[in-house]
């Protein structure tokens, strides 16, 4: 279950939002954003009765996950809206900056026809490397392990939803720097806090250009 604030949130409604949950035998996690405040609850509490505890709470949006595959599409439609706020804010900030630019758009040439979607080439890829994209109305990430082999995953930690994953080449894992969560190149979690997989696309080269294709 998550809960959505306002991001001017105070501490004091936080905290008492925190004693609520625990009292009724849940855990709470909190993290701040631009857009909006969220508290990820877990544990074996009853639904219920945290829902009827937060009735009096206008101010607070109650999102249930109710299975894997609402959670997914809930995932996907918060993703790209929080994608879309932080590009557009990052464009204001540091008009024509080439680095900022070079990850919100895709790289010449990925536009491909057809369902294939050419996103890197073999040569510019080396071991242990990874390559950002923007792709699907997604956020994601290419890489390269140390045998050679492709993989693309979700770049959005499945814990927060909020938070860009990094490629740490030494230990060959996706890590997200909110709260130390890793992922392997299978999309499998290594190191929690998180407890779902990432989405994984797979990859296909032609040529040695390297290919994503449409609705994977």
């Amino acid at each position: 279950m998550i809960l959505v604030l306002d991001p001017r949130a105070t501490d004091e409604l936080l905290d008492s939002l925190r004693r609520t949950v625990e009292l009724l035998g849940w855990q709470c996690e909190v993290s701040r954003g631009e857009d909006q405040t969220l508290l990820a609850i877990s544990g074996d509490g009853d639904p219920a009765a945290l829902e009827a505890a937060l009735r009096d709470q206008p101010s607070v949006d109650v999102i249930p996950i109710l299975s894997r595959q609402e959670y997914q599409r809930l995932r996907v439609r918060r993703r790209m809206m929080t994608g879309l706020a932080v590009g557009l804010g990052l464009l204001t900030a540091m008009g024509a900056s080439v680095p900022v630019v070079g990850f919100l758009m895709p790289p010449k040439g990925m536009l491909g026809e057809g369902n294939l979607v050419k996103v890197a080439t073999r040569d510019e890829m080396g071991r242990r490397t990874s390559k950002p994209l923007l792709l699907f109305g997604r956020s994601m990430l290419l890489v390269r392990d140390e045998s050679g082999r492709f993989y693309a995953t979700s770049a959005i930690c499945t814990h927060m939803n909020v938070c860009h994953l990094e490629w740490n080449e030494k230990r060959n894992l996706l890590e997200c720097p909110c709260h130390g969560g890793a992922f392997d190149v299978h999309g499998n979690v290594v190191r929690g806090p998180a407890s779902m997989p990432l989405p994984t696309f797979p990859v296909e080269e032609l040529g040695g250009d390297l290919y994503l294709r449409r609705g994977s």
